[in-house]
């Protein structure tokens, strides 16, 4: 009896852990309207790219991007919120999508 509760207890104990250590994500959702191709770090991820239009989903929190031509981008998200990444003058903005 003494044995079963030895597998039993750390058994238990390790799928708990395993169960927990898998973080959820929270993402926002981002469409990039220009020709532009930019590296992005958002909340604790980066090195995502996000080409010239196309939409990808980026983890919630500050966003920094940086083009391939040196142009930057900045912002913030929350969970749910969706971006779009435009283009005035010569100049890319990241603005709430309407």
């Amino acid at each position: 009896m003494t044995f079963s509760r030895v597998v039993l207890v750390p058994g238990f104990v390790a799928s708990l852990s395993l169960a927990y250590a898998v973080p959820a994500y929270a993402t926002c959702r981002v469409s990039n309207e220009t020709n532009l191709s930019f590296t992005v770090e958002s909340g604790n991820t980066s090195n995502q790219r996000l080409g010239g239009h196309t939409t990808m989903s980026i983890a919630s929190g500050k966003i920094l991007g940086k083009s391939d031509d040196g142009k930057t981008i900045g912002g913030f998200c929350k969970d749910g919120d969706e971006l779009v990444i435009k283009e005035e003058k010569g100049i890319p903005f990241i603005a709430p999508k309407k």
